[in-house]
């Protein structure tokens, strides 16, 4: 599906293999004679041939890719990018942090704060939002005040914080409230509708993330308690069949609670600090 989000700026929705409920991933292409894509994420042909044919569209009117960028390292965000690369010539752009976990090669290294101009008023900023995922950039376009979220929210399922995978909450929180604080006009997430009121939804999932983490306060005792009671108390809202991932967000809160000295670690167990 492709739809017109913004004066420049294209937007197509993708088969990818994500996480349930989502089934897609937003790819955007941003700009007129100078184009970008932001998130080339689909494996599969006859999604890539999507992309591609918007493309030559915009090339037989004079249009040119000069970039090709990804906010971060998981499957689901990747998978057009090295062979969209072979077809337009167009470098690949990424935080250090995911040139290092891709199986790819990343032409160009973004740090916080870079720019690409486009041209026409266009133009690109990187800001490093680590949490979900070490190198994880979220992509502020100038010209019409949208932000390309990536994975820090969602507009379909929710947003995994996986320690095993270097995710870290302490860092999430803090990046959820560095993009508030930059003031875009929308959010563009990879996974569902564009969210048009972007301070509303950063600041809901940043109390849906302490609520969860005074949830399972709550469920830690004086006394070493097994993480399992931990995880059955805390998430008794959430179906048992989710739990597996549910245990690897517990995990993350866990992390801070014990680095900000609130809980501790006794081997599968924990307890009030």
């Amino acid at each position: 599906m492709q739809a017109k989000i913004a004066e420049g700026i294209r937007l197509l929705a993708l088969r990818t293999p994500t996480l349930p409920p989502a089934t897609a991933t937003n790819t955007l292409v941003v700009g007129h004679r100078r184009v970008a894509v932001i998130e080339p994420a689909t494996p599969y042909e006859d999604e890539q041939r999507a992309l591609d044919e918007l493309l030559r569209g915009l090339a037989g009117a004079g249009s040119e890719v000069v970039a090709i960028l990804v906010t971060h390292h998981h499957m689901d965000h990747t998978g057009h990018a090295a062979s969209l690369r072979e077809r337009t010539g167009a470098p690949i752009h990424a935080h250090p942090a995911t040139a290092a976990r891709v199986d790819f090669t990343v032409d160009v290294m973004m740090e916080d704060g870079a720019q690409l101009e486009l041209g026409e008023g266009f133009a690109l900023t990187a800001m490093h939002t680590p949490g979900h995922a070490p190198g994880h950039l979220v992509f502020f376009e100038r010209r019409s005040g949208l932000a390309y979220a990536g994975d820090m929210v969602a507009g379909v399922g929710t947003i995994l914080i996986d320690p095993e995978d270097d995710g870290d909450m302490i860092e999430y929180l803090a990046s959820l409230e560095r993009i508030a604080a930059a003031g875009p006009k929308a959010l563009v997430p990879a996974h569902g509708p564009v969210l048009d009121d972007p301070q509303a939804t950063l600041a809901r999932y940043r109390a849906h993330r302490l609520m969860r983490e005074d949830r399972i306060l709550a469920a830690i005792h004086a006394a070493p308690r097994d993480l399992s009671a931990v995880l059955a108390e805390a998430y008794a809202d959430t179906p048992p069949v989710l739990w597996p991932l549910a245990a690897r967000s517990l995990e993350a809160h866990l992390r801070k609670l014990a680095a900000e000295g609130r809980v501790r670690r006794c081997g599968g167990e924990v307890a009030r600090a």
